[in-house]
């Protein structure tokens, strides 16, 4: 099993639209996959239509069990685990270690999706994660957040591109993602772009990435 964190303490850098969708082409490409919101806002759980559940991350990771009838199959075939706003208040630092490790069910890849700053979500991923990819733009905003999550943290940490960036802190992705605005309306929807455009440029560029991420985490 191997655990990544989409991370940047930028905001606004696609991070949850791109948690999603290697979510969705990790399954596409028969890879068990659980996605979990570590993200207080709640983004991610609001997308995928699952906004007030009863039993959240943090109930999980403050004592609650988790069983298999509490891991969500979304309709694009990945198990998933909703957040909410209590992520903000202090945790044990081992607690999700240990609620990895209790999952009733295994798992090739976990995914979290972290809150876009330097706070208790991003605390938490750092203790578990193989590996951090951090989508980036243009803007030195985007930029900024990398170097600072480079600065905070020894666990190898890769960017994640959106169209041409030039940048010289490698390593960054081998692979680019498009955009197209197709992407405008899937704030609407609680799918992806891999399923709402399949066939389409920016979901083959979703997809590619995403193998080229099992490649790097060894599970091509």
């Amino acid at each position: 099993m191997k655990t990544i964190a989409i991370a940047n303490p930028a905001g606004g850098v696609g991070k949850t639209t791109l948690a999603h969708a290697i979510a969705v082409a990790a399954s596409e490409f028969g890879k068990k996959t659980l996605l979990i919101d570590l993200d207080p806002a709640s983004s991610l759980t609001f997308r995928l239509g699952f906004e007030n559940p009863r039993l959240t991350i943090t109930d999980y990771l403050t004592g609650t069990k988790i069983g298999a009838e509490n891991l969500t199959t979304t309709s694009e075939r990945f198990d998933f685990i909703a957040a909410d706003s209590r992520l903000t208040t202090n945790l044990d630092e081992g607690a999700l270690a240990s609620l990895l490790e209790s999952l009733p069910k295994s798992y090739d890849l976990i995914v979290l999706d972290i809150a876009p700053s330097l706070t208790q979500s991003l605390k938490l991923a750092l203790t578990v994660a193989d590996h951090i990819f951090a989508p980036i733009g243009a803007s030195l905003h985007s930029l900024r957040g990398l170097l600072q999550l480079r600065a905070l943290t020894q666990i190898q940490v890769t960017a994640v591109a959106t169209g041409e960036v030039d940048i010289a802190a490698a390593p960054v992705l081998d692979v680019s993602l498009s955009t197209s605005s197709e992407m405008d309306g899937l704030t609407q929807q609680t799918f992806s772009i891999l399923t709402a455009a399949k066939d389409g440029e920016v979901a083959e560029s979703y997809r590619s990435a995403t193998y080229s991420i099992l490649e790097i985490l060894g599970l091509e």
